[in-house]
């Protein structure tokens, strides 16, 4: 039963469905796929429209077609678009078991949070509808819950549904399931067992994550996690081919250590390839591309290639950055994780990215002042570090943190004097939506000052009437920040430490606009 007209799932977009991350890796095993600058996409469960409607907005050329069985969540997507004034997307209500050639033909096809909540026989469907309207080299991403790994995660869902039984109502049965997890959690944090403590972390996420989100993957009627060798068996029985996961590094054994390596190196198919791969990596998830089972990838990575292609990478460097030693230094990304890096050229070429980003350079450029950064580094010396980059680069690409691009990219990061939102975010601030899209199809994660600061971005405003607005409005008692000192010039210096970070971070991701 679908409950979206009271609990409508979170519209988002979800970077590893974009086109040009599908485009990089249909060209990275030599698939010749169409150029995301022109390029026709579908996406069935579309939702508000969350995922599609940023892409045709920074994509002008390509099209978009979005299908969603709730029709008011297509009228609210529709809505969007509309205020938006877009000519290259459109969102319909439909049924995938009712869908077929008239939609015409597609480069891309998503479905993100669609396949494991649907009866069988409409898996059934995508898998045929994958397969009638992908174009001869395109590329279908479907997203599904993975067994075993997803048990656990089981186990919480059959807990819930038992202790929301005969509850009709999807809010209340909502609240009750979020009552239990918070006196679960509260028992498991008095029992030391493994299992507990892993039920435990799964519980503490439950309670930061959005209520649709928990409705839909533990309350709703159909949850069918899949092994992948049970996937893939099934697209094939389709004629479709797997191409490889989003994440690339999980296709890879090496961490796994040498037993495990030698094992999965002596299977000769890809299905048990894969199967055990989960088995070993405990995965839960999986974001699986297939392609007709008439083209035939090319697997042997050739980092050669690296050059011939351009790099973005939002890794924030150290605050000094060692270009001496191949020794670990760690970078952050946009959510606060540390990642290490060795290679003392990669660090240089990451900093530069970072300076540049959201831009991505030719990496032949990149290197070239990469190298420059290191002779200045050494002094007169002669460089003596053993180059690579290109294994540590291609690595991180593969854990998705940072970005390939078959073409150079060039977006300017600079804070205007009176700084504006894009057309694209503003209609996001607009109707409340706390994840803003950024170029890269991420989302900016805001909280109500963020949020505020957003809203003021019209273009109208310099810094310092942007302080003035906000110290008025905290001093009032019309914003409020937890925990902030009485003392009006301890006040304002926080007011602007603050202001200064976010319209850093709202320039350096592309949210802003040089005109409003």
């Amino acid at each position: 039963m679908y409950h979206y007209d009271r609990l409508p799932y979170e519209s988002n977009p979800f970077s590893e469905t974009h086109p040009r991350f599908l485009a990089m890796l249909g060209e990275l095993f030599h698939i010749p796929v169409a150029p995301p600058e022109r390029c026709r996409v579908l996406e069935l469960g579309c939702a508000a429209g969350g995922n599609l409607i940023p892409m045709a907005w920074h994509l002008p050329d390509s099209e978009f077609v979005g299908i969603d069985l709730e029709d008011g969540q297509v009228r609210e997507g529709q809505g969007l678009i509309s205020e938006l004034g877009l000519a290259n997307i459109r969102l319909a209500q439909g049924d995938i078991m009712q869908l077929g050639e008239e939609l015409g033909q597609f480069d891309y096809i998503i479905a993100h949070g669609v396949f494991s909540w649907v009866p069988e026989v409409v898996r059934q469907g995508t898998f045929a509808l994958y397969k009638k309207l992908l174009k001869p080299h395109g590329i279908g991403y479907i997203s599904y819950n993975a067994r075993p790994g997803w048990h656990v995660r089981g186990m919480v869902r059959e807990m819930l549904l038992y202790h929301t039984r005969g509850i009709e109502d999807p809010l209340a049965s909502l609240n009750a399931a979020m009552d239990f997890i918070g006196m679960y959690a509260q028992t498991l944090k008095t029992q030391p067992g493994p299992l507990a403590q892993h039920l435990l972390l799964e519980l503490e996420g439950l309670k930061k994550a959005h209520p649709s989100y928990i409705y839909h993957e533990y309350l709703e009627a159909n949850n069918q996690p899949l092994l992948v060798s049970e996937f893939l068996a099934q697209a094939e029985s389709h004629g479709l081919k797997y191409l490889c996961e989003c994440q690339l590094e999980g296709m890879f054994p090496s961490h796994l250590g040498e037993q495990a390596t030698a094992f999965l190196d002596g299977l000769e198919d890809t299905s048990s390839h894969e199967q055990y791969l989960d088995f070993f990596n405990h995965r839960t998830f999986r974001q699986s591309l297939l392609v007709h089972d008439g083209l035939e990838p090319d697997y042997d990575i050739d980092l050669g290639r690296l050059e011939a292609w351009s790099c973005a990478s939002n890794l924030a460097p150290p605050a000094k950055l060692a270009l001496r030693k191949a020794e670990p230094q760690e970078f952050v990304t946009l959510d606060g994780k540390a990642v290490a890096v060795s290679d003392p050229l990669t660090r240089a070429m990451l900093a530069i990215l970072y300076q540049h980003y959201p831009s991505a350079l030719p990496i032949s450029d990149l290197l070239e002042q990469g190298r420059a950064m290191l002779q200045a580094a050494h002094g007169k010396k002669p460089l003596s570090v053993q180059e690579s980059w290109h294994g540590e680069l291609f690595n991180l690409y593969a854990n998705c943190l940072v970005q390939l691009s078959s073409r150079s990219l060039d977006y300017s990061n600079q804070l205007a004097e009176r700084p504006c939102l894009n057309a694209l975010a503003r209609t996001w601030v607009k109707q409340g939506a706390r994840n803003i899209p950024t170029i890269w199809h991420q989302s900016l994660n805001t909280d109500p000052f963020s949020m505020r600061v957003l809203a003021l971005l019209d273009g109208q405003h310099t810094r310092a009437a942007l302080l003035d607005t906000l110290f008025a409005e905290v001093q009032s008692g019309t914003l409020v920040l937890e925990g902030v000192s009485r003392d009006a010039g301890k006040l304002r210096l926080l007011l602007a430490a603050n202001l200064d970070r976010l319209l850093a971070l709202f320039a350096h991701n592309g949210v802003l606009s040089a005109e409003c």
